[in-house]
Formats: structure tokens, sequence, C-alpha cells
């Protein structure tokens, strides 16, 4: 089994974090932007990542990963059986997919792209050097692509952010009355907020090393450092102390 990720990604996380909480034996295959649409391809109808390879089967999506995954391996199942809390699960699920993991996408872009050396540590951490130079040649190309599909305007940014902090409250908002987002249990739920917030609270448990790079602005560590006093952060940081 392999799985096709960029490290840092948040959706790769969620991914992957799966495949480790069931204890699956699994390869990660990192692949280099740009020409990942044609990797992918091979694979999947789109370009995104990850995309889990079993066999014959080609899984693209973090959420439809983790579907199959449940199907194939029950033991330590994260899905409720319940329908009413399934019903809340799927919804938390491909919410705050969008509204967290989306939104601090384009936020944290917007503020990186002008760093080539951050971006291309964040996208070839375990590549060969070579791969680090062909980044690098590639990177003006990349950042405009980059900016045009997932940044787009200052205005869009700003509305992001806008969204990105209403959706924080509504979690926690459901938080403050139980320690899981459906209970006393962990869950899918819980695994894919803390997964989207990770590329925000920089866990430790976290398997790409944040810590071997500093954040290049002091803007940027300023954000991490506000976000880190929200009641979820801290609760997406004990998440990944309990579970990852």
């Amino acid at each position: 089994m392999k799985l096709l990720v960029f490290p840092h990604s948040h959706y790769c996380e969620k991914a992957r974090w799966v495949l480790d909480y069931k204890n699956i034996p699994y390869e990660t295959v990192t692949i280099m932007p740009g020409a990942h649409m044609f990797t992918v391809r091979r694979y999947a109808k789109n370009s995104s990542v990850p995309v889990l390879l079993d066999g014959d089967e080609a899984i693209q999506g973090s959420s439809d990963i983790i579907n199959y995954l449940e199907d194939k391996y029950p033991e330590r199942c994260l899905t409720p059986t319940d329908s009413q809390l399934l019903k809340k699960c799927v919804a938390i699920e491909e919410q705050m997919d969008n509204r967290l993991g989306v939104n601090i996408r384009q936020i944290l872009y917007a503020k990186l792209l002008d760093y080539p050396s951050y971006i291309r540590f964040c996208f070839t951490y375990p590549m060969p050097e070579y791969k680090k130079t062909i980044f690098s040649a590639m990177y003006p190309v990349l950042k405009k692509k980059i900016y045009n599909t997932y940044v787009k305007s200052d205005e869009k940014v700003a509305n992001a952010q806008l969204d990105f902090d209403e959706a924080l409250d509504e979690v926690g908002v459901i938080l403050r009355q139980q320690p899981y987002l459906l209970g006393d249990s962990f869950t899918r739920a819980d695994l894919s907020v803390a997964s989207m917030l990770s590329l925000l609270v920089l866990p430790k448990e976290h398997p790409f090393p944040w810590d071997e790079r500093i954040i290049p602005d002091a803007n940027i560590r300023d954000l991490h450092e506000r976000y880190l006093e929200h009641p979820v952060a801290k609760w997406a940081l004990e998440i990944y102390r309990k579970h990852r």
C-alpha cells in the first residue's frame, strides 16, 4: 500500500493519521509539485493528493480514503454507527475540511509564497538534493500557479480569514460541552479537525519536522502565536498528544 502525498499537507496528514491509527503498513511517496499533475493522473481522475494505492485500487481524497480504510480495516473504527451521530460526523468533517482546511491554506500561502526556501522545504523535505534544485528552478512558475489557484486576491484572503475564525469559534462552542466533537469518544471528526489545524498549531507529533525550519516572517509567527491561545488550537494539540 502506498500513499501519494505532499509532506506538509493537512489533507495528506489526515489520511496518513488514519493509516497510522489503524496500524496499517504503507509507504509514503512524496511527489514533486507541478509534475504531480501527471503522476497522480496516472491513477486518479484529478491531480489532487492524497491518493492511496492499494493493489489495483486508487482512492483519492482524505475522506474517501478514510471510508475505504474503515470498510477494509474495521478495527479501531473511527466512524460512528449510530445514524444521528454519523450524520453529525459527516457534516462536521465536510464543513471543517473546507472552512478550516481550505481557508488556512489560502491564508498561509498568501503570506508564505514570498519565501521560496520555506516553500521548497515544505514540498521537498525528504527528496534528494537534485529534486530540490529542480523545485527551485520551477518555483517562479509554481508560485504563480499556487497564487492563482489558492490565494487569488487579498479580498478573498480576508474573507477566508473571517470564515476561518467563525468556524473555529463554532467548533469551540461544541467543545465547551464535551471533550470530543461527538461526545466522549475520539472519531474521524476529531481527527479531521485536528489535521486541518496542523498547519497552524505545528504539533510535534506530526511526522513533518516543523522544528527544522524557522517560520520566515514575524507576521506569520505572530499569526501562529495568536491562534495558539485559542481554546480549539489548544484542544487540537491535546488531540495530537493523545491520539497521534
